[in-house]
């Protein structure tokens, strides 16, 4: 019985031999890939690129609630110098805001260490988050957290933290965590791509006529391994007599990578809040809608994070910072105005009411404006008065009329009466 079991092992594991000269590209192992092959797949970094550099020529403001009516901004601030030109010695105020916008959508993480002196905030240096150790306190009430950098704790008031779709206030998710298959199926797509270019061999299987020894099987294996390998100088691999090779016909799923990578680029843009004509076939509206969708976001999740680590806590609710995003709104801006205006024509808004919005400085104008053709109805006493000829009159029947050709009474009657 044992030798019988035996034979069967042996020609199973013959049969796994053959299976195993199939020619195989590219890295199939799942998990999590890295910000450096994430960046590899051209719609992630498109994507990207676009959000971050947007960011990056946006100008950051700093203004001061006087109160619930006025809002002034604060021209000279140190830390608008350190947000706008130069955050620390070596890192200028772009490469500073793109690190740190790439790290929030890739992992939804984005640190940097805030170096003060007193009360004085003299620097902001950027820590990527493969050196940022974060251990979580078990109270899921009062949130608590350690944070380590190169193996040195730091406080974590020091430690200004930009998270997308965070629980804990420290961590957070971003697209690699939130859909790691798809990222782990384009990037092996690219290197089965690349595979069958730089080495220029199909898929295929050899068969030999004859039963091959251990050795020679062995021997032919890692020759065409070396032939198909990354890297492979394309030597020629001679085959035995009685040895050929078969290729594999295309499979359904390679004759559908081109279509497969255009949806997965499409899924990739819209995690990002961004569409794919933005990149094949750009329109204002499109612009506009990436900007809402795709860069609004990560801007407000930044004001946040800047207000909260930059602030002092006697300046928090009275201060804040924000993005001036009057340059890249310019089409939305015209909208918005064309509604005041139309507000303001209306009546429903007032000048001083319009600049408050705009977080602009009130004029003082306390009247409010009136269009002369207007007539005006007093629910109340069921009266009409008409400015342009300053006439009242009486919708109930009993005749009282005032202004021009009206009673004597009623000349210089007020409409409030």
């Amino acid at each position: 019985m044992f030798r019988w079991l035996k034979k069967k092992i042996e020609k199973r594991d013959q049969s796994a031999e053959t299976l195993d000269l199939l020619l195989r590209s590219g890295n199939t192992t799942p998990g999590y890939i890295t910000k450096r092959k994430a960046l590899n797949i051209p719609a992630v970094a498109a994507g990207i690129n676009f959000i971050a550099s947007t960011i990056t020529t946006i100008p950051i403001r700093l203004y001061h609630r006087v109160d619930k009516d006025t809002v002034e901004e604060v021209a000279t601030d140190e830390r608008l110098k350190i947000l706008n030109d130069e955050p620390e010695n070596q890192m200028d105020a772009t490469q500073f805001l793109k690190a740190l916008v790439t790290d929030v959508i890739l992992f939804g993480n984005g640190y940097a260490v805030v170096d003060r002196a007193g009360n004085t905030v003299q620097a902001l240096y950027y820590v990527d988050p493969q050196y940022v150790n974060i251990v979580v306190g078990v109270d899921h009430v009062k949130k608590d957290a350690w944070i380590t950098v190169d193996a040195r704790a730091i406080d974590p008031y020091k430690v200004m933290r930009v998270t997308l779709d965070s629980v804990d206030g420290v961590t957070g998710r971003g697209i690699l965590k939130r859909n790691p298959i798809l990222f782990q199926a384009m990037y092996n797509a690219l290197e089965y791509e690349n595979n069958s270019i730089s080495t220029g061999t199909k898929r295929g299987f050899l068969s030999s006529k004859v039963k091959l020894a251990k050795d020679a099987l062995e021997a032919v294996k890692a020759a065409w391994k070396k032939l198909t390998s990354n890297g492979s100088s394309n030597d020629m691999v001679i085959l035995n007599e009685g040895i050929s090779f078969e290729p594999i016909n295309s499979t359904a799923t390679e004759n559908q990578l081109n279509e497969n990578k255009k949806t997965n680029a499409d899924l990739v843009y819209g995690m990002m809040g961004l569409s794919s004509e933005l990149f094949s076939n750009p329109t204002n509206e499109t612009y506009n809608n990436a900007i809402k969708t795709g860069v609004l976001p990560i801007l407000r999740t930044l004001e946040s994070a800047f207000n909260k680590a930059l602030l002092l806590e006697i300046e928090k609710g009275s201060y804040f910072f924000k993005f001036d995003t009057s340059n890249v709104l310019r089409s939305t801006l015209l909208e918005r105005y064309q509604g005041y205006e139309l507000a303001l024509k209306n009546g429903w808004l007032q000048v001083d009411e319009v600049r408050k919005m705009e977080n602009l400085p009130p004029l003082g104008l306390d009247f409010v404006k009136l269009g002369l053709a207007d007539v005006l109805y007093y629910p109340k006493t069921h009266e009409t008065y008409t400015p342009n000829t300053n006439a009242t009159a009486s919708l109930t029947g009993d005749g009282h009329s005032g202004g021009k050709g009206g009673d004597e009474n009623n000349e210089n009657r007020n409409p409030s009466e």
